[in-house]
């Protein structure tokens, strides 16, 4: 019996010897440290298209410019790439390119073009309220120079560059021979020698004419300020009420908004002087003959010229787009194609250099002396209470309504 159990635990002892070791679980590797991968972003494609934003008057409406202009941006398009979508907008108005410009900012700026054309007035407030983005380190500064004064001075803001001036035009006389023989430079000429003189008023747009501008300008006494100057306005008036009751006053005229409207009469011959423009006048010119040009006369026998044009800004934010525009702009300004394309739409181009380019007679000598001397619209016309009232007097005169020295003191005590 003990035998047994001997061999018993015996045998249990070989078994357990013979029985697997119990296995060690294998510690699992932690997992590998991902490795950042660095994905280089493919570089920007440049746009397939630019906008351009442009007055109606660059468009179908003259022709030979017009296809000037489509081959000039064909080209520009064919060297980098792209397509120039033009859009014509009215220069006025509530569809005009500076209204239209400030509400699609405000609403659905995804529609705003990438370069814009605006008259010269309008691009020191476009720039303030941040529509237009600066130029300065995008085009050559050879852009600015030879540029007519005023047109270079009405694109500075803040020591920053915002457009590049491409045409100018001003308001100046055209008169028939006949009844002078040379420009009427002061208002004495014209009351003693018995000439009709028809010049616009204005409108609700341009609330005084660049005419009664200058006339209101030339009776400020000298060292004292425009506006607001008592004056200047009994000094002005006076004149118009002396013309007036002379029958020197073209009453037609008085409801003439623009220089249009008196330039007619000037080729229909049915006044001795009257307003017109330097576009008006190139644009015509074939059919003015007969009639000379000159300064607007003035109380001082001084000629004085309102300076205006247009100028081409940039709009984009997108570094490549702005790019791309800044050199559109460079193209659009480019002298060769601005001499041909500016006599082609009856414009005066804004650089002196390219004007002088332009096949040289006694107008192009005028032009060129008035704008290098030309003013800008003077600040004060934003002031609406006396600009109004100032062109209400001058009005209320002209048209025989009032008096010289009711419409001042109407006018003074209303400003």
């Amino acid at each position: 019996m003990r035998l047994a159990r001997t061999f018993l635990v015996l045998g249990l002892v070989w078994l357990s010897g013979c029985a697997s070791p119990p296995v060690t679980p294998t510690p699992t590797p932690p997992p590998p440290t991902p490795t950042a991968v660095v994905v280089t972003p493919p570089p920007p494609q440049p746009p397939n298209t630019l906008g351009l934003w442009l007055p109606a008057w660059m468009g179908p409406e003259t022709p030979t410019a017009y296809e000037r202009l489509q081959e000039r941006l064909d080209a520009f398009g064919a060297t980098h790439g792209l397509v120039v979508e033009v859009t014509f907008k009215p220069e006025m108005g509530e569809a005009g390119l500076a209204s239209f410009l400030y509400s699609a900012a405000a609403v659905a700026p995804a529609i705003l073009p990438d370069v814009v054309a605006l008259p010269l007035s309008d691009i020191p407030d476009a720039s303030a309220q941040g529509l237009l983005h600066p130029l300065d380190g995008l085009l050559p500064d050879r852009l600015q120079e030879d540029v007519f004064p005023f047109a270079r001075e009405s694109t500075q803001a803040a020591g920053r560059w915002f457009g590049v001036p491409f045409v100018v035009y001003f308001e100046h006389l055209a008169f028939q021979p006949a009844a002078l023989s040379d420009p009427p430079v002061g208002w004495n000429i014209i009351l003693n020698n018995k000439a009709v003189y028809a010049f616009p008023t204005g409108s609700g747009t341009d609330i005084l004419a660049d005419g009664l501008i200058i006339h209101y300008l030339s009776a400020v006494p000298p060292g004292e300020a425009p506006e607001r100057n008592v004056k200047a306005l009994e000094h002005t008036l006076a004149f118009y009420e002396t013309a007036r009751t002379g029958g020197l006053i073209d009453s037609s005229s008085l409801q003439a908004a623009t220089a249009a409207v008196t330039w007619q009469e000037a080729l229909q011959g049915t006044v001795g002087l009257a307003h017109t423009t330097s576009t008006l006048w190139l644009r015509d010119r074939g059919q003015a003959t007969t009639l000379r040009f000159g300064p607007i006369p003035t109380a001082d026998s001084k000629p004085r010229h309102l300076g205006r044009g247009w100028a081409y800004a940039l709009v984009t934010d997108n570094p490549e787009r702005r790019r791309l525009a800044a050199l559109l702009i460079e193209a659009l300004t480019d002298p060769d194609f601005l001499t041909v394309w500016t006599q082609a739409v009856h414009q005066l181009p804004a650089n002196r250099r390219v004007l002088e380019r332009w096949p040289p007679d006694g107008y192009i000598v005028f032009a060129n002396e008035a704008l290098t001397a030309a003013l800008l619209p003077p600040a004060w016309l934003d002031d609406t209470s006396f600009a109004q009232a100032l062109r209400r007097a001058m009005v209320d005169v002209l048209a025989g309504v009032s008096n010289a020295e009711t419409a001042k003191r109407t006018a003074v005590n209303s400003w």
